[in-house]
């Protein structure tokens, strides 16, 4: 009896350390051709907002601004960067950071 209840408890508590985590997941697009910032959390929220370019900027279709500024926003509630990607229509960059958080 005393090995059953040792396998029993061997096994569930390898069960629970191997238990995967989740996550909810997040992209972050700006499209400098619009000056769109465009927020898709879990494939469930979709948040558009035009980006507030100082003048300066708003001639410049390099300018990453936008999205560090909508990243620093989220990695203060919590989110964490997986990675950045950059891709171009015409000559207008896009940027996109994918973002996760353990869910709760």
């Amino acid at each position: 009896m005393k090995k059953f209840l040792f396998v029993v408890a061997f096994v569930v508590t390898a069960s629970i350390a191997c238990a995967q985590d989740k996550y909810e997941f997040m992209t972050i697009n700006y499209e400098s051709l619009y000056n769109d910032v465009c927020v898709s959390i879990d494939g469930e929220t979709l948040l558009t907002e035009r980006a507030d370019l100082p003048k300066e900027e708003d001639k410049k279709n390099l300018t990453t601004n936008p999205l560090l500024k909508k990243v620093k926003e989220y990695q203060d509630k919590g989110w964490e960067v997986m990675t950045f990607d950059t891709y171009c229509v015409g000559i207008y960059p896009s940027y996109i950071a994918y973002l996760k958080k353990k869910k709760n």
